[in-house]
């Protein structure tokens, strides 16, 4: 089966094309066509749209999560969701966070420190990951973030700068934009990764200023192709936004008097002493608009589609306004619209690796692997071009098709299945039996047929009339005595090709999910559902 392309029409164009590059641009497809924008959904949410909900706006919910916001008012999830985001804690931090480096020491002790770093990494990303798995939306947001802010290890190197930098995300994630924004341009692995730390008034760093202008808050040119800066706003923000040094006995961000600029500064027409402060304050005041449909269309491509809608982003730009930058309303208000449970808007993005992996262990519901084994996870989300601390760049992840290609796919279904092969990580083991029993009644006398059904619904967003099931054996057994049940025979075909793909052979009428072998069974069928194309999207 060339899985790829027997994907249904409605979802090609969210794979490459066989050869394509990862590297080359590839069109974006039209916005979604529906007229519904953000007024509340109000209508209760059924099992999928809930799924949904989860899927975009953590990393995927339980099945105890998906079945209990299943009924409820979107906007009533929401809040829960967000809810609990809010009161989401920091992790404790390492053992290492406050061992500085021992620049008075022997040869020998720099490079014990320099060779901890790798190790302290790894834990970090395991820390991430797992709480990834166990937590929601904060975690979700930290990694949307990641990839806005972006800064890379290779540079900063040092992982107590990575420590402090997934500080800063975890703090401001659900906050307000602006002070998140002044936040992350004194974080210190932002210092050092876009030079900040060297920018002085004799010789003011341009790196950070067009960087905050063209991919932190405004792009270079607003929704009519109007430029929203000209270069000598980025060479005088530049001189606004010197003074601060990194010290490197504590790797704390340090502003010095004597290296910032304290003479008048033109930025957008207004001429004052800017400081760094007073820089995002012009910034926020001169450009709100741009700001917020900028920022509006980011949040749009990563939790809604990969095309921005103009009518939908306008809104959620308007939003943002309104509530003076603060990212919580604006969550609230797509999570809840009638736009983001529009049919072609679910099943209809790609999930990133991160997603994919955190969100397989977040669908059984039943722990996380040990801090030991995310080393392989890790290693696995690498070969996929996701390397958690270290993007290709300051842009982030492109994202899109470069997630899935010829090459990629085949590699995310081995992946997927060593994840689900018993002994993989240890002592730690996934239980297809147990979300079966959350699913189904194992009493019904039409379980048989339910099991596969409800499945299938769980683990994929697409509709299951739209999946390409190949050549599933036929029943086994003696028909002629146990037939078909009607109901099953005159139902949706996807019913009986599912039913048949789960019984592999075995009679249907001697099914019962207490028999030996049930375990193996189920776990095979997830298998085979996580190894179809539709899988991989969300």
């Amino acid at each position: 089966m060339d899985s790829i392309f027997e994907t249904p029409q409605r979802f090609r164009h969210l794979f490459k094309e066989r050869g394509a590059k990862s590297s080359e641009k590839t069109a974006l497809p039209p916005p979604v066509q529906t007229t519904a924008g953000l007024e509340p959904y109000d209508q209760p949410l059924s099992f999928r749209e809930s799924a949904h909900l989860f899927r975009r706006a953590t990393f995927g919910g339980s099945v105890e999560q998906v079945k209990e916001a299943t009924g409820q008012l979107a906007s009533r999830v929401t809040q829960q969701i967000i809810q609990e985001g809010l009161e989401r804690s920091a992790p404790d931090p390492p053992s290492w966070h406050e061992e500085w480096p021992p620049w008075a020491g022997t040869q020998a002790d720099k490079q014990a420190y320099f060779d901890k770093q790798f190790g302290w990494a790894a834990e970090l990303v395991a820390v991430w990951m797992t709480r990834m798995v166990t937590g929601g939306l904060r975690d979700r947001m930290m990694l949307f973030w990641h990839d806005h802010f972006a800064t890379e290890r290779d540079t900063y190197f040092y992982s107590i700068l990575a420590y402090k930098y997934l500080s800063t995300l975890h703090q401001h994630a659900l906050g307000n934009f602006r002070d998140f924004t002044i936040a992350v341009g004194i974080d210190p692995s932002m210092l050092v990764y876009l030079d900040g730390r060297l920018s002085t008034r004799q010789n003011p760093n341009e790196n950070y200023a067009r960087e905050l202008l063209e991919l932190f808050t405004m792009g270079e040119f607003d929704r009519h192709g109007n430029p929203n800066y000209t270069q000598t706003d980025i060479v005088e923000l530049s001189r606004a936004l010197t003074g601060y040094e990194l010290n490197y006995t504590y790797f704390t961000a340090r502003l010095t008097q004597v290296r910032r600029d304290n003479k008048e500064k033109t930025i957008f027409g207004r001429t004052e002493k800017f400081d760094f402060g007073g820089a995002h304050r012009v910034l926020f005041e001169e450009r709100p608009t741009q700001i917020a449909y900028f920022m509006a269309s980011k949040l749009y491509t990563e939790f809604v589609y990969v095309t921005p809608h103009e009518a939908v982003v306008e809104e959620l730009a308007q939003c943002f306004i309104d509530h003076d930058f603060e990212i919580v309303p604006v969550l609230e208000a797509l999570f809840s619209s009638q736009h983001f449970y529009s049919e072609e808007v679910i099943g209809a993005q790609i999930k990133s690796p991160a997603a994919l992996f955190t969100g397989l262990f977040r669908a059984f519901g039943q722990g996380v692997p040990e801090r030991s084994s995310w080393n392989r996870i890790r290693w696995w989300m690498e070969q996929q071009s996701q390397r958690l601390l270290d993007p290709p760049n300051v842009a982030g992840w492109p994202g899109y098709r470069t997630w899935i290609s010829t090459s990629s796919l085949p590699q995310r279904w081995s992946n997927l299945t060593m994840a689900l092969w018993p002994g993989q990580f240890g002592s730690f083991k996934v239980n297809a039996v147990s979300i079966t029993r959350k699913l189904v009644d194992s009493n019904d006398p039409m379980a048989v047929f339910k099991v596969p059904v409800a499945l299938a619904e769980f683990f994929l967003a697409v509709p299951l009339e739209s999946i390409v099931i190949d050549a599933p054996p036929e029943f086994a057994g003696d028909l002629m005595v146990n037939p078909i049940p009607d109901e099953v025979q005159n139902g949706p075909d996807y019913v009986l090709d599912l039913t048949r793909v789960f019984l592999r052979g075995f009679p249907w009428y001697s099914w019962d999910l207490n028999r030996q072998g049930i375990a193996y069974q189920t776990m095979e069928y997830v298998r085979w559902l996580v190894g179809l194309p539709e899988y991989q999207l969300m």
